[in-house]
């Protein structure tokens, strides 16, 4: 997307919510990002109710990433068959739904649409979809299962912090 103007008034957050960091990236740097060929984003808009036509639902800001091989820890099947050290993966920098609209699956609805579009002839030659899951007790969110029902996986040898969890999904075990 290009006119990141239709998201004035966007909220991913409820009232109560203290760390505003979606809302302030979606309304003050995902354009930034997009200009500087940092990451893309995409919008969630209904294509059912045309009283939502051109009204995000939701955003998925994606960037290139790669899954770094340490030591003995490998992937399944891949590290045998390629001698690689790293293998190529999207990041979901940012991923956010509408708060009038959660809660009622459209979240892995989009995860699915961003599956397909990596898979569907190739695209990409993109392995895998990383996303750094934010777990930060102290504001009380943690989405890391929300990503488990969506068949994301940790990894295990990447460093992990207090607030964020690396996981990924091996697009080869995609089935639309």
């Amino acid at each position: 997307m290009e006119d990141f103007s239709v998201f004035t008034g966007f909220s991913c957050l409820r009232p109560e919510d203290k760390d505003r960091d979606l809302d302030e990236f979606i309304r003050h740097d995902a354009e930034r990002h997009f200009k500087d060929k940092v990451a893309v984003t995409y919008q969630l808009e209904s294509v059912v109710d045309p009283e939502l036509a051109g009204i995000p639902l939701g955003f998925a800001t994606l960037q290139n990433d790669a899954i770094r091989i340490n030591g003995d820890d490998s992937l399944p099947d891949i590290c045998v068959q390629y001698p690689y050290r790293a293998f190529p993966a999207v990041k979901i920098g940012r991923f956010g739904i509408h708060v009038d609209y959660q809660r009622n699956n459209l979240g892995s609805l989009f995860l699915f649409m961003l599956k397909w579009l990596l898979t569907t002839e190739n695209r990409t030659g993109c392995r895998y979809i990383t996303v750094d899951a934010r777990r930060d007790k102290k504001n009380k969110i943690d989405v890391t299962g929300f990503y488990r029902r969506n068949q994301f996986e940790e990894l295990p040898w990447e460093s992990k912090t207090s607030k964020y969890v690396p996981m990924y999904f091996d697009l080869i075990n995609f089935e639309p």
